[in-house]
């Protein structure tokens, strides 16, 4: 009698066990969709640092099991690893935080972080986070279109300053001989036409990397 209730408790419980359900290996194009969602959410998170929208907190424990972690070629500023919260979608970067002990230590082991440096990334829409980089690219561009103007008549400045240069010392020293005229006029215009040398690659290089930044 004790045996049959015994297999009938058998019977129960393995009624009650669900089969363990077969790792479903990733496809290809699914392998590169998560790739291209974990890049494209590191550049958001560090976009919205960048803006400020963020809340930085020191931590002495994290419930990582909540937490998945976004892979990234590199960490931000070489030391945050960026997660995403299961639950609330809510990106954070994490810097564990660990002394710096100076005595004999094995450089092997790993050493327990004693808090983590939080950086608490504000959750926006979409469309609000276009807006958001909209306005800091109007005013990153305000920033670098002075600059390039400048460096522009900067050096548009030195070339007249040369030219004026070589001019007035051919006729102020016209009675000299041919490499006499030469000589002078080169201590005169030398530096300037020297930076104007240098300065034109730097000047093609800029506006080349400026229109790069127009464009994106």
């Amino acid at each position: 009698m004790e045996q049959n209730q015994f297999e009938g408790l058998e019977e129960v419980e393995m009624t009650d066990v669900k089969p363990v359900e077969e790792i479903k290996e990733l496809k290809e194009y699914e392998k590169l969709l998560i790739i291209e969602r974990d890049r494209s959410d590191f550049e958001k998170a560090i976009n919205m640092i960048k803006f400020g929208c963020f809340l930085q907190k020191e931590e002495t424990a994290i419930d990582f099991n909540k937490l998945e972690k976004v892979n990234s070629e590199k960490k931000f500023k070489g030391l945050y690893t960026l997660y995403r919260n299961i639950e609330t979608m809510e990106f954070v970067f994490v810097c564990p935080l660990i002394e710096n002990n100076k005595g004999d230590v094995d450089e092997n082991k790993a050493m327990k972080p004693y808090a983590y440096d939080v950086l608490y990334v504000e959750t926006v829409d979409e469309e609000t986070y276009q807006i958001l980089c909209k306005a800091a690219k109007n005013n990153l561009r305000t920033y670098h279109s002075v600059l390039y103007k400048a460096a522009f008549i900067t050096y548009f400045v030195s070339v007249a300053i040369t030219l004026y240069l070589i001019i007035w010392g051919m006729i102020f020293y016209s009675k000299n001989n041919f490499f006499a005229i030469l000589g002078n006029v080169f201590n005169l215009a030398g530096p300037f036409f020297i930076i104007d040398i240098l300065g034109l690659p730097l000047l093609l290089l800029m506006s080349i990397k400026y229109k790069k930044f127009k464009d994106q």
